[in-house]
């Protein structure tokens, strides 16, 4: 079975914080979770709280320094590590200050330190790879100190909005046809033909839906056009259209930072640079995520439910899924605007009347940095109240459930300031990049005059500026 990081137990000595501090906001940069003291500590005992964070965690890293070595809780969290056998190959030295280091621990010299006292860089990159990531020189989405691990490929900026006259697509064509069916490399099948049944008997344990759907899959993006006054427009979005399914999905994307047997991961192999989805060999299906904006000025988001397997608990956009056969014309041409509304009534309004969709509008296009999942991020706004909203049950509400803040600068920020804070500082395990994006950009478009104060209003007290 080949082996995956989900979280790293970060030890370390008070007085080496703030070292600590920055690597673990490198490894957040870089969609690695941690378990590290300052923000994750839950009230009670020490000593069990951290043994408690050791038997979830996966690697082990260790932050050396003479203060390291004369810590007592150090020296405890190290004989823990090392006497379990899940930790074997699986301890990570790092230098913060000359040390002698292998006296830790009898068996702590048989593994390779990270130097980062004269080799910063290096050790940085050379770490990273080694937790199963690439480097990226691509920052992550950034208002005032909240960062989203979002590329964003084109819109976003508060002006560029495509309307269905501006989305062009090639494909996929009729589901039946597998000319443009994506194929798994070799080696993520060999990884496939044993954690598909034991994900779907797990699924099936837990009362969890894990159903094998066809999905639109983004293969090449385009964008752009001369305008009326001679310069550029970022119109219209040609979106490259094949096939895909949720299996294929469920091997790849949502699983880039598994090892496969020559001991890179998913992502490293087969996912290329994040801005390039020409050359990516995951399954990349095509996914709409929007905000739904009722006639009172209250925006809705979403939190998902425990029935579904991917996330479940955590928060959402009040509209977010993948394009699927039924969203094809004729033609067999997608059509990402039906995905939205058909989603929208699955997830949030119902089977709202076709006149009360006064609006549906995509801002851009966008792609998660770990799973590179692909999506048309925007808005739907309807001629109803949130009252009114309420009362229209979706067809699939199972999915999760709906809530809703005023639409306002200041209901929206203090949302996201709260929320981010809770992740931020582990009162959370649940992602919440998703909606604070989506909310977010909705505000950018509906308050541009505003956004220097929205800016301002997330310069959040005790984190670092995100821009550091």
């Amino acid at each position: 079975m080949p082996i995956t990081h989900t979280r790293v137990f970060i030890s370390h000595s008070t007085k080496n914080g703030k070292f600590a501090d920055a690597l673990v906001e490198r490894l957040r940069d870089h969609y690695i979770a941690t378990w590290y003291a300052p923000r994750h500590m839950p009230g009670g005992y020490f000593k069990s709280n951290i043994e408690a964070a050791l038997a979830e965690c996966d690697w082990f890293l260790l932050v050396l320094s003479p203060e390291a070595l004369a810590s007592e809780w150090v020296k405890m969290e190290v004989d823990t590590a090392m006497a379990d056998d899940r930790y074997y190959n699986k301890v990570i030295p790092i230098l913060a200050e000359a040390c002698d280091w292998k006296s830790l621990h009898e068996n702590l010299g048989r593994y390779q330190s990270f130097d980062y006292l004269l080799q910063p860089k290096e050790a940085e990159a050379r770490l990273l790879r080694h937790l199963g990531v690439e480097p990226h020189v691509f920052p992550p989405f950034i208002v005032g100190d909240v960062k989203m691990p979002v590329h964003v490929f084109v819109g976003g900026d508060g002006v560029t909005r495509f309307r269905r006259e501006d989305i062009i697509c090639d494909g996929p064509g009729m589901p039946a046809n597998t000319t443009r069916m994506y194929s798994p490399p070799a080696d993520v099948q060999a990884f496939a033909a044993h954690y598909l049944p034991k994900r779907e008997a797990e699924c099936r344990t837990q009362g969890k839906v894990f159903v094998n759907n066809q999905q639109v899959r983004l293969a090449g993006i385009s964008w752009g056009s001369p305008n009326a006054a001679g310069g550029l427009d970022n119109r219209p979005l040609r979106l490259s259209l094949g096939w895909t399914w949720y299996y294929h999905t469920a091997v790849t994307n949502m699983k880039t930072d598994e090892r496969l047997e020559d001991g890179r991961t998913i992502g490293q192999t087969h996912a290329a640079p994040i801005d390039n989805l020409h050359e990516c060999r995951l399954s990349n299906p095509m996914a709409t995520n929007m905000s739904v904006v009722t006639a009172d000025n209250q925006i809705f988001f979403g939190q998902r439910s425990h029935k579904v397997q991917t996330l479940a608990g955590g928060y959402q956009p009040a509209v977010s899924g993948d394009g699927q056969p039924e969203d094809l014309d004729a033609t067999g041409v997608y059509d990402p605007f039906h995905t939205a509304i058909r989603e929208g009534g699955e997830e949030c309004f119902g089977q709202l009347p076709p006149d009360k969709l006064t609006d549906v509008c995509f801002f851009g296009l966008g792609r998660w940095m770990k799973t590179r999942f692909p999506f048309l991020f925007g808005e739907i706004r309807v001629g109803v109240t949130a009252k009114q909203l309420l009362g229209m049950k979706p067809t699939q509400d199972w999915e999760g459930t709906r809530m809703h803040i005023p639409f306002t600068v200041e209901a929206v920020t203090e949302w996201v300031a709260e929320k981010y804070q809770d992740m931020y500082f582990g009162r959370s395990s649940w992602p919440v990049a998703s909606p604070i994006f989506s909310l977010l950009q909705s505000l950018r478009y509906a308050y541009p005059d505003r956004w220097l104060e929205v800016i301002d209003r997330l310069d959040i007290m005790d984190i670092p500026s995100a821009r550091q």
